[in-house]
């Protein structure tokens, strides 16, 4: 065998890096598509069941202020983001999937459509709660500021992402969807992360419980709504240009990112999830 065909069948040849960086993107996705469902189930049994009861009430044993007596507007806002929040994340996790672009592609445009509208409705409607409802957002001033990036980064991507659409410049259009998938997804990322840090230590560590302010929160914050968008850019960037060597990185990142994700959503779904359901 030659030297070229050596390092063609190798497991630092092109080829092996490209599947295995596909690999792990797959594995990523499966594990999204889990914890995103289950959450969807929970904002449906939570939300909706409390909505339908008119026991709105509820809502503060998981929302401190979450709904507030006499506050019209305030308390439209909280049940607008919460009724629209299960139909984002599961009309996200569709326009993922290959096979519905390809067997229905109305029914992605569609989706698509009410993915952006919905999208825009509620980083208005949080970006209304964090003025007027500071209690509602963990971490202080700095998660306040946090949040409101990520409701300026998901209205960016919504408009790209339809802007692109609409020129038929698919290319342009998928990657800008995958960032709106990204900034829309940090509020879930958020308690995955805080319950795969609480599962790690069986205890608050490096933050108050009561106010909910610290080191931790600040950090937590910042790798939830931010650094999640240039890990994107970087695979995005591995996948259509790196050398072997990257995208083998590349997949090694996106593969260990998910094994913390699953734990997380693990330590979500059985710690904070389904016990309120």
């Amino acid at each position: 065998m030659t030297s070229q065909a050596m390092l063609d069948s190798g497991w630092r040849s092109p080829v092996f890096a490209s599947k295995a960086l596909d690999a792990a993107a797959r594995c990523w996705f499966a594990t999204v598509l889990l914890g995103q469902a289950i959450f969807s189930m929970y904002i449906v049994m939570f939300y909706y069941g409390s909505t339908l009861q008119g026991n709105f009430a509820r809502f503060n044993q998981v929302m401190p202020a979450g709904y507030i007596e006499g506050d019209g507007p305030g308390n439209v806002a909280v049940i607008t983001h919460v009724m629209f929040a299960a139909l984002i994340t599961m009309g996200g996790l569709l326009q993922l999937l290959p096979g519905i672009r390809r067997r229905l592609p109305a029914l992605h445009r569609w989706n698509g459509r009410i993915y952006v509208l919905i999208a825009i409705v509620m980083s208005l409607s949080g970006a209304y709660m964090i003025v007027t409802r500071t209690d509602l957002v963990a971490g202080g001033a700095f998660g306040h500021t946090a949040l409101m990036i990520n409701g300026g980064i998901i209205l960016l991507c919504a408009v790209m992402a339809f802007k692109f659409a609409r020129r038929r410049q698919f290319a342009s259009h998928r990657v800008w969807a995958l960032r709106l998938f990204v900034a829309v997804s940090g509020v879930w990322l958020f308690r995955i992360g805080m319950m795969a840090w609480l599962g790690l230590h069986g205890a608050p560590v490096g933050f108050d419980p009561v106010s909910f302010t610290g080191p931790f929160l600040t950090a937590l914050h910042t790798l939830t709504y931010i650094v999640p968008l240039l890990f994107l850019e970087v695979y995005l960037r591995a996948k259509a240009h790196g050398s072997a060597t990257q995208k083998l990185m590349t997949a090694s990142g996106v593969a260990l990112l998910s094994v913390v994700m699953l734990g997380g959503v693990l330590s979500a779904t059985f710690g904070m999830w389904l016990p309120r359901v």
